[in-house]
């Protein structure tokens, strides 16, 4: 906080300009030797937290900045910290544009009055109160990159992804970049050089933000670029699937493969492409710039990075270390598997059910009635009960919450991550009907499950008559409710979560994917702008368009859509083949690896897909050749113009462009996972969440899908949400009994007294 104190009249270093003199002290504040917002310092001062004092000199066309360092004495050299913070203030007054509108006078007041709106403008730029709009001309970021810079500036507009896997446009309000933990400032090797930069961002509520979570906004590379890009993009998740194996020890394993390399060259080969010569002229224009090659490129890769880091060892994505994930997660991820997680909730369905018919034929035969004297067994009983209920306020109930937090995709766990991919994949209506019973066991199963289990558990405790009973039933029911994700941690499982890996990966490909799309030629006509009977032409119109098990299988034998290494692999699978060298057969041809042993035996009846085969009939590479080059080239000149010195700038036509714009929501611009949470849960709770999930599937025309989402969303996942506002008041209540029972030493049911005298009044009346 800056405390600002009148100074005396004065008139800078020479004592000849007369202006008004603003002096403040700065807080205590910890000056760090990596932070490029200070600049490089020597090691005494890096080392130390300093008071300073700055001497703001305000004259009608310049801003002088003198630093006066109270710590160091007459003659000392100033800390290099200082003169960085010296630019960095005169940085601001010079980009705000506020210099000139300051007023030279001697009246003190006025100074810092003039101070504070300067202070004021520079705070609302960096955090904005109030919700700033972009137009279509301040989404565009192009240019040239400038070596060790940061990519993005304050006031440039990005897309960041949040904890729930989103992409939401928002605006950079301040750029931090630092030097490498390696980098020694003392070191005289590196006396003059400049550090490697590492560069970290704030952008709307988020704080310090790595580049790998920005990317430039969808709408600003729409508008250079056209939606030809997209369709790249569809095609390559497709070539990237029937690339991926399941083959431990195999150089195309989806642990081993580089996919970010292989969509690289995925991208330069069909750039180069002869018939994507007009794309390519659009490219490597000037007024692009290599910032905008980039910016393209980055983007339209973003996908596959997700997905390449899924299968490198990382904590962003270790799933060895999430409890949470169950055999339901499997499930949900696959559409395969379906056998152990029935047995599984048959299980855990019955379990309770058999403990709550054993307590209510013990209430009835040995139980007490109420108002009766307890005796001391059933007395000692109940303080166990009540030191059990006690301990449940401190962890059954935080637990609870915790895990429901984390299906709402609003925790940064791995298995909240995957709940927010899936979730992603829910609302695209693409998902299968076993990926669909999945996804809501694992749902209801880590939520609801776990509160209706509690709740019986606390059922079955308060109606217990001996306390070393309490404490068996209060153990078997954590035993009960850990049995799904228990099972996983087996050894015959999945040990190395290769399964559960792949599963993720798959659903990552699945969720970029528009199959209903890629299925139908008027909503791919509309999705990327190309005509209709111009695309029913290119397939011969075809009636599943994109989607041809025939011809997807007598494509994949065309060498004339393959790459060279391809074509290789082709001919040695053939060879290997006629001399039946199994070995060989591996190496060259794609193995085929089913999840779930009743689904390798029954896939024909089950309709299962290998894992990475889930696409295969979308593979129709003698359509995707033609209709790859389709999209129209946005014309350039109507979107720059040359500004008065001849440069060429963003039409200022585009300012009149207003959202809506892919992935700004104003309304839903918080990333915060409590906000996050607050939000997903109150969508449930007002039914906005089943118009959410079931219009993708209704625009569809997936029935199917539609009524399953709609039966699902208006009773069972209202319900599962529900019951988390009832819980906690099941559990007072039931404390609230105990305790009663305790001291008053007396049987009394509070639930059946309310059954007792509603049966009276109902009697009286009716």
């Amino acid at each position: 906080m800056l405390s600002f104190d009148s100074g005396g009249d004065c008139s800078g270093e020479s004592g000849k300009e007369e202006g008004t003199e603003i002096n403040y002290v700065g807080d205590s504040i910890n000056v760090d030797q990596r932070s490029a917002m200070i600049g490089p310092t020597n090691s005494n001062y890096a080392r130390s937290k300093k008071l300073y004092r700055k001497k703001i000199i305000v004259k009608s066309r310049k801003v002088e900045i003198e630093a006066e360092e109270t710590l160091f004495g007459a003659g000392k050299d100033k800390p290099h910290g200082i003169k960085g913070m010296q630019s960095s203030v005169e940085k601001f007054f010079r980009d705000s544009g506020t210099v000139n509108s300051v007023s030279v006078t001697n009246d003190r007041s006025g100074s810092v009055e003039n101070l504070s709106v300067l202070v004021e403008e520079m705070i609302e730029k960096e955090f904005p109160i109030k919700d700033q709009i972009p137009s279509g001309r301040q989404l565009i970021n192009v240019g040239e990159l400038e070596q060790n810079r940061s990519v993005y500036s304050p006031g440039d507009w990005v897309e960041i992804e949040g904890l729930d896997m989103k992409w939401r446009v928002d605006m950079i309000t301040r750029v931090i970049k630092q030097a490498p933990e390696s980098y020694d400032w003392n070191d005289p090797k590196n006396e003059g050089k400049e550090p490697k930069w590492t560069y970290t961002y704030n952008a709307g509520t988020e704080r310090d933000v790595e580049a790998h979570d920005l990317r430039t906004p969808e709408t600003g590379l729409l508008i250079l670029f056209g939606k030809r890009p997209w369709v790249w993009q569809q095609y390559a998740m497709l070539k990237l699937e029937n690339k991926l194996r399941f083959q431990k020890g195999h150089q195309d394993d989806f642990m081993e493969l580089d996919i970010q390399k292989y969509a690289s060259d995925l991208w330069e080969r069909w750039l180069e492409d002869p018939a994507n010569i007009e794309f390519k002229e659009l490219f490597y224009d000037e007024r692009i710039g290599e910032k905008g090659r980039m910016l393209l490129t980055s983007h339209i890769t973003k996908p596959f990075e997700l997905i390449d880091v899924m299968g490198e060892e990382n904590k962003e994505w270790d799933f060895k270390d999430d409890d949470n994930i169950n055999v339901f997660t499997y499930l949900s991820m696959h559409g395969s598997g379906i056998v152990l997680p029935l047995l599984v909730l048959t299980i855990q369905l019955v379990i309770p059910f058999l403990l709550v018919l054993d307590t209510n034929k013990k209430r009835a035969s040995e139980g007490c009635t109420s108002g009766e004297e307890l005796n001391y067994d059933l007395h000692l009983s109940k303080i166990m009960t009540l030191v059990v209920f006690v301990y449940y306020t401190f962890s059954i109930i935080p637990e609870t919450y915790t895990n429901f937090f984390n299906v709402a995709g609003a925790a940064d766990t791995v298995y909240s991550r995957l709940l927010s991919i899936r979730r992603g994949l829910w609302l695209q209506a693409d998902d299968n009907l076993l990926q669909m019973i999945g996804y809501k066991l694992d749902i209801y199963m880590n939520t609801s499950y776990e509160t209706v289990l509690s709740m019986l558990n606390i059922y079955v405790l308060l109606n217990t008559e001996e306390a070393i009973e309490v404490i068996l039933n209060a153990l078997a029911f954590t035993f009960i409710a850990r049995i799904d994700e228990d099972l996983i941690k087996s050894y015959w499982y999945d040990p190395e979560k290769r399964w559960i890996t792949a599963g993720a990966m798959s659903v990552a490909i699945q969720t970029k994917l528009q199959l209903r799309v890629l299925e139908s030629p008027k909503l791919f006509a509309l999705k990327f702008d190309i005509h209709e009977k111009l695309l029913r032409k290119v397939t011969n119109n075809d009636s599943n368009f994109l989607r041809s098990k025939y011809t997807s299988q007598r494509d994949a034998d065309n060498m004339e859509f393959m790459t060279n290494a391809e074509k290789i692999e082709l001919v040695c699978a053939s060879v290997a083949i006629k001399a039946k060298n199994k070995s060989a057969i591996d190496e060259y041809r794609k193995p085929k690896r089913y999840f779930g042993s009743i689904e390798k035996v029954l896939r024909c009846l089950l309709r299962n897909r290998p894992v990475f085969e889930k696409f295969a009939d979308y593979r129709t590479w003698s359509y995707w050749n033609k209709i790859m080059y389709l999209s129209p080239v946005p014309d350039l000149d109507t979107i720059f113009e040359t500004d008065g010195d001849e440069d060429w700038v963003v039409s200022s036509s585009l300012e009149e462009m207003r959202p809506p714009f892919p992935n700004f929501h104003p309304e839903d611009d918080e990333t915060n996972e409590r906000v996050l949470f607050v939000r997903h849960v109150w969508s449930v709770l007002i039914l906005k969440d089943v118009r959410d999930s079931t219009r993708p599937a209704l625009a569809c025309e997936h029935y199917g899908s539609a009524t399953f989402r709609l039966i699902d969303g208006l009773f069972f996942n209202w319900l599962s949400y529900f019951l988390h506002i009832v819980f906690p008041i099941y559990l007072i209540l039931a404390i609230y009994e105990t305790t009663y029972n305790i001291v008053a030493r007396i049987c009394y049911n509070p639930f059946f007294e309310v059954i007792y005298y509603v049966q009276v009044w109902m009697e009286r009346w009716f």
